[in-house]
């Protein structure tokens, strides 16, 4: 066993039966030396600390400063708190770990010295009316008996992200990498990606369940289409023009292969630079018809794109400053480099 202590950031917000689980799943750990931080996004909730003193395990404690800071500032805490452990990892509290996780993460960053973050493959399930959980045998990424080395590429930047906050474990040397604290936690990860050092070591083993749950906190709604586009716009915003060709068609390509609300991502990006405009150059009649008719429906929706750059400075300036010119690639193909 390796002899290095992990600092585990447990998220929770109003459902201490959930976090009863997660913190089940953190003592059944194999690897035993670990610290968690509860941060407890509700002060009121006086549940949280008397489910800690519950399990009676010193090594569980809750923050000190507990306080309202929202799911978005949660997350920059774990990146912006100074701790003495080498490395450290995010549990949200619907969601818990394989009794391995721990472990096999250590020994991977160990044999990849050069790696700052890892990401596990997680399990998703799906709760139940009743309260019970069901495996819905599927996983993130595919399974395949090597590990992934995630680059840089601007095509993987266009709105997707590779990290999930419950998965990650990084070396907490040099690691502020924090969002604008007032975005939706929807796309922290989406925005974090951008900072981080790549490649990013993707361990295609489940390591990890994530739920689906019934009632949820995160939302889709027009403001997630907004930043969604400016996700696609920045990406422009940073490339030489014969790429921005290149990457408009792998876009595009991959719309029409997946699905129709992808293309409205693409048509909303192209409201929101000239950069980006070269996507609404490659979309086909039918794509500009049923934009339109989306407009019409929702036609906050065009004025929100037309002024996210200056509704959403903030946001859009993190992501200009957050691109990595050193490592990125605009290639439509992402040619995946494997590792033990």
């Amino acid at each position: 066993m390796i002899n290095q202590s992990v600092r585990i950031f447990v998220i929770t917000f109003q459902r201490p039966h959930l976090l009863k689980r997660a913190l089940s799943s953190i003592i059944s750990q194999t690897h035993s030396l670990w610290v968690v931080e509860v941060i407890n996004d509700d002060p009121k909730d006086t549940s949280v600390k008397n489910l800690i003193d519950s399990l009676g395990d010193p090594r569980i404690r809750i923050t000190s400063d507990v306080k309202k800071r929202g799911g978005t500032g949660n997350f920059n805490y774990a990146f912006d708190h100074k701790i003495n452990e080498k490395y450290a990892c995010i549990l949200e509290d619907d969601n818990w770990y394989e009794p391995a996780f721990l472990e096999e993460m250590l020994h991977y960053m160990k044999v990849n010295p050069t790696i700052r973050l890892a990401v596990a493959n997680e399990k998703i399930w799906y709760e139940e009316s009743n309260g019970c959980w069901t495996y819905s045998n599927n996983t993130i990424w595919p399974v395949t008996e090597e590990n992934e080395l995630f680059e840089f590429i601007a095509e993987e930047k266009c709105g997707d992200a590779k990290i999930c906050n419950s998965s990650m474990f990084w070396k907490t040397e040099d690691s502020l990498w924090l969002t604008p604290v007032n975005i939706p936690i929807d796309v922290t990860e989406h925005f974090r990606e951008r900072a981080i050092p790549h490649p990013i070591l993707l361990i295609t083993k489940p390591l990890v369940n994530f739920s689906v749950t019934l009632e949820t906190y995160r939302k889709k709604n027009n403001d997630w289409s907004v930043y969604q586009a400016i996700l696609i716009a920045s990406v422009f915003e940073n490339i030489e023009k014969n790429e921005k060709i290149e990457l408009a068609q792998a876009l595009w390509k991959k719309a029409r292969q997946t699905n129709k609300l992808y293309s409205t991502s693409l048509m909303s990006a192209s409201l929101v630079c000239s950069s980006s405009s070269i996507l609404f150059n490659f979309s086909s009649f039918k794509e500009k018809l049923r934009f339109f008719l989306t407009i019409l429906k929702r036609p906050f929706l065009f004025y929100n794109c037309i002024r996210a750059k200056k509704n959403k400075k903030e946001a859009w300036d993190f992501l200009l400053s957050n691109w990595n010119t050193t490592n990125n690639s605009s290639r439509s193909i992402n040619i995946k480099k494997t590792t033990n």
